[in-house]
Parts: C-alpha cells; structure tokens; sequence
C-alpha cells in the first residue's frame, strides 16, 4: 500500500507497474475477504516478492531508492502509531513490519478508536482489525495467536501448508486443540489420520541418503516410525540432515495410514513447542509429560 499510496515505480518500468502491481493486490484482498486464505497467502508472496526484488540487483524491478523509502515510510507510520498508542495508555505487546498487537481495557476501546481513524486519515492507509483470545509467542517471527473462530500461526505455528519446508502440521493442531480444549497432546495426535499432517519435508543440498533405503534425492520427505533410530544423512558429505533422528523415508504418499507412526515423538515435539511460547506444563497438569 506504500508503493501505491506514494506513486512509487522503477523509474525504466514506468507506470504501467502499478497497473499490474495493483491488480495483484487487489486479487489478494479479495481473496481475503473471501476468507480464501491459500489464494490470499499465494498472492501475498507475489506482493512481498516483488517489494523485495526492488533491492535485488539481477530483477528487472531493481530500483534500490524505492525500496529505502519502502522501508523507511512504513516503519516511520507504524512508530507513529504506536507512540500515540502509548501516549494514550494502550501497551503495545509485540510489532513487526505491517502490523502491531495491542492490550487494551474495554475502558480504552473509544480512545483506541479515536487514535487509529486519525491515522488513518494522516497516513492514508487503511486498518484491519483481528481480536485474540490470547497470544502465545516463541518470539516475534514464530507465534500462535487464538482467535475466535481458530487461530493465526507464523513461523514454527503456521496455520498454512504454504511453508518452504512444511514440518509435522499434527504438532501444530495438537498445540491449539491442547491449549482450547485441554485434551492430552497424545489423544489428539493419534486421532489425526491424515499423514500429509505427519510428513517433514526439507531440501537437502546434494540430496540426502539414508541405509537401507538409498539415495533419496535433493527433496527428502519422512515421518517418524517406531523402530526407526539412524538419521537421514547428505549423501555428500555423511552429515546428519537436521531433526532426522528416527525418521523413515516416505517419497510416496500411501494409500492408508503407516502402522508404524511414532506418535509419542509428535507428542513430545509439541509439548516442547508449548513450553517455549510460555504454556508451561506446571500449570496445565493434563500435559501427559
């Protein structure tokens, strides 16, 4: 919205960019609206890939003083919301490039209000609202946050299979339907009998192997199995691939449900992923752990 707002575009592209870089923002928030979310998250990358081929000097969108005052804009109109905020009273909890989350008393609600039409109307940019239930948070770039009807996950809690490396999604639902429902963590894996959940998928540069089953190419997929100890290791150079310990090979999809699922070691994998966003098992004894 920047780059629209102020009129910005690669000065050898001219303003036929923002014609086509319109159009693709305006498909997303469609989609958006639509509560599309894949479609919403596909476009996305295309709007944030393209803002960052502004600094790449092999795009034909190079153009690295937009991307400064891309940058610079929307880091400026955030701190100045966020001082107002503070100003008011409203602790500021957490923020990051395109947005802030706020703690606000109900007492505060009109004021809150007040501050962020103001802002609006100076920055010429429009808001969109999204209340939580609760926030737990890793750290800024890897959160859960519980909403009304589900919840929002970034990095480690995605709640989309649109990640680079997707990573045993099962442990992200066991973590969610723990925390609102207070169900053990092992009931809710081995109630998911979908093993596209179970999968971890992760690029191995010069291709990963593993004995007895061979050489298994540049993207490696597995689940972790009873039975299984040895890790997945780069054919290359014999070194163990990252959090492969246990982990049995599945470059094809099957038909069923393995029978031999590790489900304790999901478990597990979320009940640490509960820990580090602060839900501590002290306080929650229904943590079979």
């Amino acid at each position: 919205m920047i780059i629209l707002n102020c009129n910005l575009f690669p000065t050898h592209l001219g303003q036929v960019f923002l014609q086509v870089y319109k159009s693709i923002v305006d498909r997303r928030l469609e989609a958006k609206k639509r509560k599309d979310k894949v479609t919403a998250d596909s476009l996305k990358i295309c709007v944030n890939g393209s803002f960052g081929k502004l600094g790449s000097m092999y795009s034909m969108l190079y153009a690295p003083n937009l991307m400064i005052q891309v940058t610079v804009t929307g880091q400026l109109s955030l701190l100045m919301l966020i001082e107002r905020m503070e100003n008011a009273g409203i602790e500021i909890v957490s923020a990051n490039t395109d947005g802030i989350v706020m703690k606000i008393h109900d007492s505060q609600k009109h004021i809150y209000e007040q501050i962020i039409k103001q802002w609006e109307l100076d920055t010429g940019f429009e808001t969109e609202e999204t209340i939580y239930k609760a926030l737990y948070s890793a750290n800024v770039n890897n959160y859960m946050a519980i909403k009304e009807d589900g919840f929002k996950g970034k990095g480690i809690f995605s709640d989309t299979g649109l990640q680079k490396n997707p990573c045993a999604q099962v442990c992200v639902q066991a973590v969610y339907k723990h925390i609102t429902t207070g169900a053990p963590l092992l009931d809710i894996v081995k109630a998911c009998t979908d093993i596209k959940q179970f999968v971890v998928v992760r690029s191995v540069k010069g291709g990963g192997f593993k004995e007895g089953y061979g050489y298994l190419g540049k993207s490696v997929r597995w689940y972790y199995a009873t039975g299984e100890a040895d890790p997945i290791i780069y054919a290359q150079s014999g070194n163990k691939v990252p959090k492969s310990d246990g982990a049995k090979p599945l470059m094809e999809l099957p038909d069923s449900l393995p029978t031999d699922i590790n489900y304790m070691w999901y478990a597990e994998e979320a009940h640490e992923m509960l820990v580090n966003m602060g839900f501590y098992p002290a306080d929650f004894p229904f943590i079979p752990f």
